[in-house]
């Protein structure tokens, strides 16, 4: 039966050509407005390698720290001093690991092979070995640097794949050697490229932070601030307020002898909060979350009252043959059945359609989106980042996030076609027929 409903469909889908690219266009539209925003969101939130464990991640990167004597005025905002992260942080005991990240250089530096001068941009991060435990690179060279050696302050380096093929070529990079303003450092792993959009893990060079100079005592504020971020992995995210509470805790331990008090302005972050924060600027969420829910519910809406019109039209032009299918014992219930499967079909094809130009969309403005500092901020991104990798085919093709979406507009395309043909349907025999007449 079912098939026969969509044979009839498809004849029909033919037979009314006008109505039926109309329809599919609304439904193309409405997967297409929603899909651009859920990819967006997804790419922010996502679990995408190597940030795989997004979903039970929280990130601290900045304090604001203000007097205790409530006479005195001043307020200051960093990011964290390394005494912060060792007395706040990494003695975390509910969180399952902590990792730290030193951003006091910045992030681009230039690189060069001894014996030769020419200098060659780079994006350099510096870290502790944690990271690479709560991040998951793939390595096609070697390993990550130990604990031993970072605590060592050995100048081993971890670099990106298409970053060893630009300064050794074809040969293996492993234990290879290259200068960093002009300190040497040795080949110690090879990682495949992480995407630019990905700013906690995007890099071309990872490097201990202990192979800075002074990379405990640069601090001011009475060693309360900084140069550091701290990444911290929870067992669940069911841990996050555990987590909080035994931070503030530690807080207040590693404050009672001095004379400011610490703030963490709502931190730890999850990582959509976490995406949105720039400097210690305050963080009005439900506000941002209204907004998304606001601009999903237009992208459905909108189609649907349309597409709802669309079906009313429809539906009084078949009311004559509704009215004959009841004649000959058709129940209202088959009647309904039929125009549903309809109206799933050319969803489906709308749905489809919407993918496909979704995509497309969203792969036309990935340099856009690079240029314009909505996933990743660098001075000189053209410089830096035009051979990594932006949007891969993993972040779009998730098809977690297209069946939401999907769903969605089916609700709201189902219902626009359920509202009339249950009107209609109740008409009596008779004035189905005088429509006809």
């Amino acid at each position: 039966m079912i098939r026969h409903y969509f044979k009839q469909a498809w004849q029909l889908l033919k037979d009314n050509k006008l109505f039926s690219t109309i329809y599919i266009s609304g439904t193309a539209l409405a997967i297409t407005m929603i899909m651009i925003v859920s990819v967006y969101l997804y790419m922010k939130e996502g679990n995408i390698a190597p940030e795989v464990h997004r979903s039970r991640m929280m990130y601290v990167a900045t304090v604001e720290i203000r007097p205790k004597d409530s006479t005195q005025t001043g307020m200051a905002a960093a990011s964290l001093s390394y005494q912060t992260v060792k007395n706040v942080f990494y003695p975390l005991k509910s969180a399952e690991r902590v990792s730290a990240e030193l951003q006091e250089y910045g992030e681009e530096a230039s690189v060069s092979l001894p014996g030769q001068t020419e200098n060659i941009p780079t994006v350099v991060k510096y870290v502790d070995a944690a990271y690479w435990d709560i991040f998951r690179f793939s390595f096609v060279e070697g390993h990550p640097f130990s604990t031993g050696e970072f605590q060592s302050g050995i100048r081993t380096a971890v670099i990106a794949e298409s970053f060893a093929r630009q300064l050794f070529g074809t040969e293996p990079a492993l234990n290879k050697r290259f200068l960093l303003d002009s300190e040497e450092f040795m080949v110690g792993g090879v990682v495949k490229d992480v995407s630019y959009i990905l700013p906690n893990t995007f890099s071309l060079v990872w490097l201990p932070y202990t192979v800075n100079p002074n990379w405990e005592e640069r601090v001011f504020k009475e060693g309360l601030l900084g140069f550091y971020k701290v990444y911290i992995l929870a067992h669940s995210s069911k841990d996050f307020n555990r987590i909080k509470k035994e931070i503030e805790s530690h807080i207040g331990r590693y404050e009672a002898n001095l004379t400011w008090k610490m703030d963490l302005m709502g931190q730890p972050d999850d990582t959509f909060t976490h995406s949105f924060r720039k400097g210690n600027r305050a963080l009005d969420m439900p506000q941002i979350k209204a907004m998304f829910a606001l601009l999903l519910i237009i992208f459905l809406m909108v189609p649907a009252l349309n597409l709802s019109g669309l079906n009313s039209s429809r539906m009084e032009k078949r009311t004559g043959e509704l009215g004959i299918r009841k004649a000959f014992g058709a129940p209202r219930s088959v009647l309904i059945q039929q125009v549903l499967t309809e109206n799933l079909l050319l969803s489906f094809i709308g749905g489809v359609v919407g993918l496909i130009v979704s995509y497309a969309l969203v792969f036309a403005a990935k340099e856009w989106l690079a240029s314009s500092f909505l996933f990743y901020t660098l001075s000189n991104p053209s410089a830096l980042i035009s051979s990594s990798v932006g949007i891969t085919p993993a972040m779009l093709f998730n098809i977690e996030v297209f069946l939401w979406a999907f769903i969605a507009v089916l609700v709201m395309n189902v219902l626009s076609a359920l509202v009339p043909a249950y009107r209609f349907s109740r008409r009596t025999i008779i004035d189905s027929l005088d429509e006809k007449i």
